[in-house]
């Protein structure tokens, strides 16, 4: 069977009995294809498309898949079918459509033409080779049956067209379109022979048909479950899969390796054979989710479907089966014992009403892991229906559940998209070099509100008590119109402490009108006083609600426990809170304690004002009193009669014997994501530290309530920067990078976060260059090692980093400022002008106490349940503040900021899934790199000297060389070229330095990776001195020497071998020196071959190793990061550490902080007398405090990192320099939490080398005098 002389294919051995025999049927790519002459000669007529906008989709499609022949004939059949219901005559459209059915109808079509070689040839290489393949399908006789699969409608129903007019080569084929709804009068038809060939679309795939002789993918898909379909509706004997594949496509071929056989197990072919009804395998199942559907076909279909607020995406019924199957494998996969119940069981249902027509309804019942296992879909007419809406059905309920992962929602691709291409460029500043940008903000909130429903999902939120018990933090629900993702617990920054943010997603809620309301204002009322700022916002644009819980359901609230939240809400707080801003004390309950307790009060009887917490009752203080603890009475007789002299309208008290209220400041809205925190400054104004409660209001928002509140800028802003990184990951990286590798990968150091890009950057960096060594030596096998370098520099290079980082609008999604916390506004909240009065009903409040006037000050206050005043806004609102707004909504980036944002996504992608994912972000960054789609397209594309043309090994060289690197060279030529210098005449062309450049890059990666690895914590400053220093020339040679390599080089210099053996020979003696120093000092050995300039031979012999190494080994790392494990890692954990980079640490030390960007460090002398000698104590000067756990003390702007005592000033600089690396190694985000210099004005470099040399003269200075007089010279030396 199958045979035809003009098919190119390739056979692909049957994996198992129960696979098909399986083949690859190559085909010509296809070339650029102009319009055909009608497609040119309507685009005359309608060049916008105005008209018939569906068919000339279509016959785009035709044009690509089929060929011109394809393309004119859906142009025919459209306007048969077209009929005109309007006569309209001046209607611009409708002319335009008369016009093109006049041109149509009367044009001379050509059949199609298969004769590649004739000038009329007008279809596609790949459809000649479908019909070759069907022609070899004659041998079946009246027995075949067949299917090809295509990816869209249009282009299966063209195809009946076309072969139903090839009577002479498909005389016994008899084609039908299934494109959509299958019925069964059609099954019946395909089994009877009366069709024999269907073109089936990719969306149909799981069916129920008969098993057929011959399945062609016409078109291929990144799609496990698709493959498994395939191999299932070919379970016949002498059964045929085919794979059409364009040739040299590195694509078609990525897929076949893997999406189809072997990659596949066979018991996923073994669900899909019997309709899932059997239990999932514990095997990974690779799907992209992607349904193949055009975003016109999305827009057509207008069922009900379930949103994905992230991205815009839709899950439709037809998607939904995929969906479960996913999710039954992840669950099966992360559990110990397999589930074994099927995970789809139809069961035929007959309904009497329905006249006996029988109907069927499947129970999925999935492995257990999530709040739903098991649900039963509603009746249908076939099996495959039942599958489908059992699964549909199954999603939703877990949509509802806030359980369904948003990723499953396949995500439109839109990089192509004006609005992605276009960064939002708002101007550039030509001195500095920078651009201002449109901050990216979530589509989330915006997506989510076009969904008017009364059902709200709600989020626990939960800080735990970072201020100890005295000061307690209450869990709060923020309550969202569509549910948000997985987040990740985060944390916030208080003064010496963290606070770990913990969240848990509850089930839906309904909420009627009137709760609606409750929430609305309440959620207004809590925005309003943690801002102080009169926000507006409707019911119908409030993307989010807040609510309180219960005291008693908040007290033993736990984030797994959310099941039972529509009770837990304290709706009872929240009509207090709507009621009024604040309460006044009753006279009768002033010395009641349960009235203080978890309070906050205000002096001043208005909206938006200072507020203090309630420390305690004091019974034994009264408004008589003087206390000695509260300065701001300190002039007055007591606090009466501080009052008196101080607040406006005092008219006297009621009860002059009444307890004081002992009070704490209450904290601002602060910015709690920055580790770097300043200490409040306090104001000259001394706050109170007692307040009678007769002048006081409460506030309706109780402390614990009103605590987590203030937290709701920071909190909400991480989750927009959550959600923005789940945009961006989905929009361009198909949800390849764990998002919190790509959440740091966007903030730039500028922004002040826990984590920024730097060390991903290095990391990514280091890979990049890896990447394109190997991508340039592989695709230009002639160039020179100069050459390699500036092809190289095309791909890496910062410019070229910059542009492809703009195509794809990258700066929107860069984190690079710091959270404006005074500009927090929720989304679509605005400020009302606090001068409006009497928007709606009075808040008037007359003290029950009935005294001189005090009453509450409704001029401030807009009432929180005003839907209207949003629109009610003056343009006094527009003058005052008018660019504030736009500083929370842009930000200034140099291309410097973006090509490091790109470099340090390539490094997380990397951390996520290895080279081949790190290579698919390169490609989704879109830089220059074509003709590769995974590593393995290196080995299959290299082209590596013959053996021939290299210098024979001396004896034993092998052998040898592999001992010492412990690796075995499969292609020993290469070691060859490797060894062998350009000084031996007529093998200059196949030298070493082709294989030093790949080399070079690889080893670059691996010490990264090793440092990157080793030192998780290790600042990104010093991981760049570490890595300069490893791979330095003069490093690299001493690895030669010290291994014996070098005895193996060939080449023809009697002056280059007298300087390698005069090197060889000083490197040993300092080597001895430097160990009996080491020993006598109590320290590691150094770096004995700093000073000493090595014939450069020795270092590019150890890199071009590593390149023929590398290359002998596939291109893969195996034996590389053998010959690493063996001789370069341990010399570097001896040899190169932060202690051991420079014989002065002091040096080392300094340059660990420039790269920090740290300006206010510094090494001071004291002299403690003669018994003593000399104290250095390195001490770095912080402007702000974040406490670390640390074993040395931390003490704002003097933080004593390290000391030492010693006899002269010399060597203690250099004790505590090496005390203070130590303190840096072992805990690497000292820095990070402790210095913002980077912030303000950098140093320059020159100011940096002045300060280190006047420092180290300074030190130096002592080092033979011990009793001379140290003095401040004013340059960091104190």
């Amino acid at each position: 069977m199958l045979q035809d002389p003009s098919l190119t294919s390739k056979p692909v051995l049957c994996a198992s009995g129960i696979r098909p025999v399986e083949a690859v049927i190559l085909y010509d790519a296809l070339l650029p294809n102009a319009e055909s002459k009608l497609m040119e000669a309507l685009h005359e007529i309608d060049p916008e498309e105005s008209s018939f906008t569906n068919t000339f989709r279509a016959a785009r499609y035709a044009l690509a898949e089929v060929g011109l022949c394809a393309s004119d004939l859906v142009w025919r059949r459209a306007i048969r079918e077209y009929a005109a219901n309007r006569n309209d005559d001046d209607d611009p459209v409708f002319e335009i459509a008369n016009k093109i059915r006049d041109l149509v109808k009367n044009w001379v079509f050509a059949m199609p033409n298969l004769n590649i070689s004739s000038r009329g040839f007008n279809v596609t290489p790949k459809f000649v080779q479908l019909i070759h393949v069907l022609k070899s399908c004659g041998a079946y006789g009246d027995k075949f049956r067949g299917i090809v699969l295509v990816q869209r409608s249009e282009v299966a129903t063209i195809m009946v067209n076309i072969m139903r007019t090839m009577i002479d080569e498909l005389a016994f084929v008899r084609p039908y379109a299934l494109s959509s709804e299958l019925f069964r009068e059609l099954l019946d038809n395909f089994a009877s022979g009366k069709h024999n060939l269907l073109i089936l679309i990719k969306t149909l795939e799981d069916i129920d048909l008969p098993r057929v002789n011959v399945f062609i993918r016409y078109d291929l898909f990144e799609s496990q479950l698709s493959y498994a379909f395939a191999c299932a509706h070919t379970m016949v004997p002498d059964g045929h899969l085919i794979h059409m594949v364009e040739k040299g496509s590195d694509l078609h071929r990525r897929i076949l390796q893997e999406y189809s056989g072997p990659a596949l197990d066979d018991r996923w072919i073994k669900v899909v054979l019997q309709g899932g009804n059997s239990p999932v395998p514990s095997c990974p199942l690779k799907e992209t989710g992607n349904p193949y559907r055009s975003d016109e076909e999305m827009a057509s279909r207008p069922e009900i479907s379930i949103g994905d607020s992230i991205n815009g995406g839709r899950l439709l019924e037809d998607d939904a089966l995929l969906a479960v199957f996913r999710i039954a494998a992840n669950l099966q996969c992360s559990i110990i014992t397999p589930f074994l119940h099927p995970l789809f069981v139809v069961h035929p249902t007959p309904i009497p009403s329905m006249g006996g027509v029988q109907q069927f309804v499947c129970t999925v019942t999935l492995p257990p892991g999530l709040p739903l296992q098991t649900i039963q879909g509603p009746p249908c007419f076939t099996p495959v229906h039942a599958r489908r809406s059992g699964a549909y059905r199954f999603c939703l309920r877990l949509f509802e559940f806030s359980g369904l992962d948003y990723r499953l929602i396949y995500t439109p691709d839109r990089s192509d998209d004006n609005a992605y291409a276009n960064p939002s460029l708002l101007k550039s500043d030509l001195v500095s070099g920078n651009s201002c940008y449109m901050r990216k903000r979530p589509n989330f909130w915006v997506n989510s509100l076009r969904i008017s429903e009364e059902r709200l999902f709600p989020v626990v939120i939960s800080v735990g008590n970072p201020e100890g018990p005295s000061e307690p933090y209450a869990p709060i629900v923020i309550l969202t119109r569509q549910p948000l993702p997985h987040l990740e617990p985060f944390k916030l920054f208080f003064y010496g402490v963290f606070a770990t943010v913990k969240n848990a997603r509850g089930p839906a809620l309904i909420f009627d009108g009137e709760r609606l309301n409750d929430l609305h204002s309440y959620t207004l009322r809590i925005c309003r006083t943690i801002a102080n700022k009169a926000f507006v916002c409707s019911l119908e644009k409030m993307a989010y609600f807040i609510a309180p819980l219960l005291p008693s359901q908040a007290k033993d609230f736990s984030c797994s426990n959310t099941t039972n939240l529509q009770d837990a809400i304290d709706w009872e707080a929240v009509a207090r809170a709507n009621s009024n801003y604040v309460t006044r004390f009753s006279s009768d309950n002033l010395r009641d304690l349960s009235e203080f307790e978890d309070a906050v009060i205000q002096d001043r009887l208005v909206e938006f004002t200072r507020r203090c917490y309630v420390v305690r009752l004091r019974p034994d203080l009264s408004p008589m009193s003087k206390p000695s603890d509260s300065p701001r009475e300190a002039e007055y007789a007591n606090i009466l009669e501080y009052c008196r002299a101080r607040r406006k309208g005092f008219q006297g008290l009621q009860d002059n014997n009444q307890p004081l209220i002992e009070v704490s400041k209450a904290a601002a809205v602060l910015n709690r994501l920055n580790p770097v925190h300043k200490p409040l400054i306090e104001t000259n104004k001394t706050s109170p530290k007692y307040l009678i409660p007769e002048l006081c209001g409460k506030c309706t928002i109780p402390a614990s309530i009103y605590r987590t509140a203030l937290l709701l800028p920071s909190i909400t802003r991480r989750i927009d920067d959550f959600l923005i990184v789940k945009e961006l990951n989905a929009q361009f990286f198909a949800n390849m990078i764990l998002e919190q590798h790509l959440l740091s990968a966007v903030f730039a150091p500028s922004a002040t976060f826990e984590t920024d890009y730097e060390r991903l950057e290095l990391l990514g960096d280091s890979f990049l260059k890896y990447f394109s060594s190997v991508y340039v030596f592989v695709f230009n096998p002639a160039l020179s090692e100069g050459a390699l370098h500036k092809a190289r520099q095309h791909i890496i290079s910062n410019k070229v980093l910059t542009q492809c980082g703009l195509s794809i609008g990258l700066p929107s999604y860069i984190q690079g400022k710091t959270f404006s916390y005074k500009l927090w506004q929720p989304p679509n909240f605005t400020v009302q002008d606090v001068s409006m009065q009497h928007l709606g009903r009075s808040n008037d409040f007359t003290s029950s106490s009935g005294n001189g006037g005090m009453t509450i000050d409704t001029q401030t206050q807009a009432p929180v349940n005003d839907t209207n005043a949003s629109t009610m806004l003056s343009t006094s609102q527009s003058k005052t503040k008018h660019k504030a707004p736009d500083d929370n909504i842009t930000q200034w980036l140099g291309d410097k900021t973006i090509a490091d944002v790109a470099e340090a996504i390539i490094g997380a992608a990397y951390l996520s899934g290895g080279r081949n994912v790190a290579l698919r972000a390169i490609k989704a960054l879109r830089l220059p790199v074509a003709d590769v789609e995974q590593w393995e397209d290196f080995r299959r594309k290299a082209l590596a000297p013959p053996s021939n043309v290299t210098p024979r090994l001396r004896g034993g060289t092998l052998s040898a060389v592999e001992e010492i690197i412990g690796a075995s060279f499969k292609y020993p030529h290469l070691l060859s070229q490797a060894l062998t210098h350009g000084s031996i005449h007529g093998y200059e062309n196949t030298c070493y330095e082709r294989l030093e450049f790949l080399g070079d890059a690889v080893l670059d990666f691996l010490v990264v990776r090793h440092v990157f690895n080793r030192d998780d914590h290790m600042s990104p400053g010093a991981m760049t001195l570490l890595k300069s220093a490893m791979v330095s020339n003069s490093a690299l040679a001493a690895v030669c020497v010290r291994t014996g390599l070098h005895a193996y080089l060939l080449y023809e210099s009697y002056a280059l071998g007298n300087s390698i053996q005069s090197y060889a020979e000083q490197l040993e003696t300092r080597r001895q020196e430097e160990h009996q120093k080491a020993v006598r000092d109590g320290r590691p050995p150094g770096q004995y071959w700093l000073d000493m300039e090595p014939p450069k031979i020795l270092s590019d012999v150890v890199e071009s190793i590593i390149g023929a190494l590398y290359i002998s080994d596939g291109f893969t790392s195996d034996g590389v990061e053998s010959m690493f494990e063996k001789i370069l890692e341990p010399f570097y954990d001896q040899h190169v550490t932060v202690k051991t980079l420079s014989h002065h640490p002091t040096k080392i030390l300094f340059e660990i902080m420039q790269t920090q960007g740290c300006q206010q460090f510094s090494i001071e002398k004291e002299k403690l007398g003669e018994t003593h000698g000399t104290r250095c104590d390195g001490r770095i000067q912080i402007v702000s405090m974040w406490n670390v756990l640390m074993s040395l003390p931390v003490i704002v702007h003097d933080i004593i990192l390290a000391s030492a005592t010693e006899s002269t000033g010399y060597i203690a600089g250099r004790m505590a320099s090496t005390a203070a690396l130590d303190a840096l190694e072992g805990d690497p985000s000292f820095m990070a939490h402790n210095c913002s210099c980077r912030n303000r004005i950098q140093m320059g470099k020159k100011d940096y080398k002045n300060r280190l040399e006047k420092m180290l003269a300074d030190l130096e200075e002592g080092q033979n005098v011990t009793t001379e007089e140290d003095h401040n010279n004013g340059m960091g030396i104190e």
